[in-house]
């Protein structure tokens, strides 16, 4: 019998922070959403994956920078 391996990150996982968004709901063009999606954090602007972060501070860095460029 063949043995498959298993993902330890299932067995232990560390999930990140909870979610949070930036922005307010009724302006879609500076609203972002920062959802846990495994161990990292993908930011969400207008229903897409613009990004996936480590950690809540470097999603919140890459919002700024992102809010910035699209002024």
């Amino acid at each position: 019998m063949i043995k498959q391996p298993t993902n330890s990150n299932i067995l232990h996982p560390k999930p990140p922070k909870n979610s949070f968004v930036v922005g307010k709901w009724d302006d879609a063009e500076n609203f972002y959403a920062v959802l846990p999606i495994g161990n990292a954090l993908a930011v969400v602007h207008q229903c897409a994956i613009i990004k996936k972060c480590r950690n809540a501070q470097s999603a919140r860095n890459f919002i700024s920078k992102h809010q910035k460029r699209r002024k």
